[in-house]
């Protein structure tokens, strides 16, 4: 799988927001090249450790932006994340149990993120941009 970026389709026009989506892209191309590279499953474990940590901290951010500007939208986003974060746990867990992390789970997280943040996240942001006022253009 070719290293995957984000090119300016994907900025929601809320700094931090863009940043975090972002680092979480960079995460999930280190744990493609540790994969690709047959690193050892502990490298692999601590990559993907790092991944969940980060996307834990930044759905929470973003969640509390949403309540902060009273977007009707959050609890369908919250079970979006919630869908994302359990997938996440499941392929530690398998990693755990001795499953190899293959190019099909790389390609979902990829995948998911990428349709998640063109869907939902742009949704939220367009929101809050017009909530304060603020033109991403």
């Amino acid at each position: 799988m070719a290293r995957f970026t984000l090119d300016q389709s994907f900025d929601t026009g809320l700094p931090k927001i863009d940043q975090q989506h972002r680092q979480l892209v960079a995460l999930i191309n280190d744990l493609d090249e540790a994969v690709e590279k047959g690193t050892a499953k502990a490298m692999i474990g601590g990559v993907l450790q790092e991944l969940i940590r980060y996307v834990g901290n930044h759905f929470t951010d973003e969640e509390a932006l949403m309540m902060r500007h009273n977007f009707p939208g959050l609890p369908m986003h919250c079970q979006e994340h919630d869908f994302y974060v359990t997938r996440l746990s499941q392929i530690q867990e398998g990693l755990l149990d001795g499953e190899d992390l293959g190019r099909n789970t790389l390609d979902f997280l990829l995948d998911w993120l990428s349709s998640h943040i063109k869907g939902t996240d742009m949704v939220y942001a367009a929101f809050i941009r017009e909530q304060t006022g603020y033109n991403k253009d």
